[in-house]
């Protein structure tokens, strides 16, 4: 489960704000690196290209050229 999907899960379910879930899950990076450096890796075993569409999403397009 990724964070948008925590964050989702507990507004429905739980009732807690989305700024508050965001706040705490930040805060848990901050604290344990480590696990969720390993969680992380172990979530993008399943998909093993999301790594460079997510770095590459954010980028300009590259125009096309349609000259011979």
């Amino acid at each position: 489960m990724n964070r948008q999907q925590c964050v989702e899960a507990l507004a429905k379910y739980a009732s807690i704000r989305p700024c508050i879930t965001v706040t705490v899950w930040k805060e848990l990076q901050k604290e344990n690196r480590g696990f969720f450096e390993a969680y992380f890796h172990a979530i993008s075993q399943y998909k093993p290209f999301m790594g460079y569409y997510i770095q590459r999403k954010h980028g300009f397009p590259r125009k096309k050229r349609f000259w011979k």
